[in-house]
């Protein structure tokens, strides 16, 4: 999104450029202007056989707005008294979905008429010549550029915001598939438990039921966890290796196998992505992938020194 400043320097960038051939204008006045000076200003400006239609009230202008299109509204204040009308005129258009570019011309204006022209996104020339200005055209080109330019920023804008949706789905579909992994592991290992023998050999070496079992992490080590998880997206890896080790010997030692550490990295993960609200996720899942990688490279160790040691007991036995 451009900064308010910015779009003013590309508006008065944009404005010294040619305006498009056949211009098509609808000019607003109670009396029909003189065309011969306002074609030769912009015929000088590359406003090759400009299309003029003019209304003579508010009336008309809405009704010529709705069945033909224009490139850019010209309103003329006549008099102060007309302010009102104008006011209601230029609301009547934006409301109407209209978001062609309006340039008004007025001898005299008023700082609140003022606020009002610029909320409704218009462009605002006082001069006591009108429409013999010279510089008509180039507040034209102006408005014409801020109003390419907001169309732009209001296209990025939606695109974002549908790149956003879609990496959210695209991220919700991604743990599902991480859902229905663990789901697949729960159901096998269910149907296919450990004998006996295999069975005493885990509470031998691990100290506890819960081996065979694949216990949740404890809620300690959950909170723990969802800590550590958004320092990892901040911050990267950095110098969280020591932590990361600590947490899997945490959870080796809660009999917690790559199953349950899965389960907790998930839990972590779609807690962060909800109190994203519509920002992007992408970065998110990539930084939480390699801390799930290397939480399970750490478990892998905890549990491979584990069984070293239990075998290293078992040969002094």
């Amino acid at each position: 999104m451009l900064r308010n400043d910015n779009l003013l320097d590309v508006c008065n960038e944009s404005s010294r450029g040619l305006l498009p051939p056949r211009l098509r204008l609808l000019c607003v006045s109670s009396c029909e202007p003189s065309w011969i000076n306002l074609t030769l200003l912009l015929d000088a400006e590359g406003g090759v056989e400009p299309l003029f239609r003019w209304a003579r009230s508010s009336t008309e202008a809405l009704t010529l707005l709705r069945d033909e299109p224009f490139d850019g509204i010209l309103i003329a204040v006549e008099k102060p008294s007309d302010w009102p009308e104008i006011a209601g005129l230029v609301r009547g258009i934006r409301s109407s979905g209209c978001a062609d570019p309006i340039v008004v011309l007025a001898a005299q204006v008023t700082d609140m008429a003022w606020l009002e022209l610029q909320a409704d996104e218009c462009e605002m020339l006082q001069s006591a010549r009108m429409w013999n200005s010279p510089a008509v055209v180039s507040i034209l080109k102006r408005a014409l550029a801020r109003t390419d330019l907001i169309r732009e920023s209001r296209r990025l804008a939606i695109d974002q915001t549908k790149r956003v949706a879609r990496e959210r789905g695209e991220a919700e579909d991604l743990l599902n598939q991480q859902r229905r992994i663990i789901g697949d592991l729960d159901e096998r290992s269910s149907s296919e438990l450990p004998a006996n023998a295999t069975r005493q050999a885990m509470i031998d070496c691990f100290g506890s039921e819960s081996a065979a079992r694949e216990p949740h992490a404890p809620q300690e080590i959950s909170s723990y966890y969802h800590e550590l998880l958004r320092t990892y997206v901040i911050m990267g890896s950095g110098n969280l290796s020591h932590e990361i080790a600590k947490l899997a010997n945490l959870l080796a030692s809660a009999g917690c196998g790559p199953r349950g550490a899965l389960s907790l990295h998930l839990e972590a993960v779609e807690s962060l992505v909800r109190g994203l609200g519509n920002r992007s996720v992408r970065h998110i899942l990539a930084r939480a992938d390699l801390l799930a990688l290397e939480l399970m490279i750490q478990l892998g160790e905890s549990y491979r020194e584990r069984v070293e040691r239990h075998t290293l007991r078992l040969g002094v036995a």
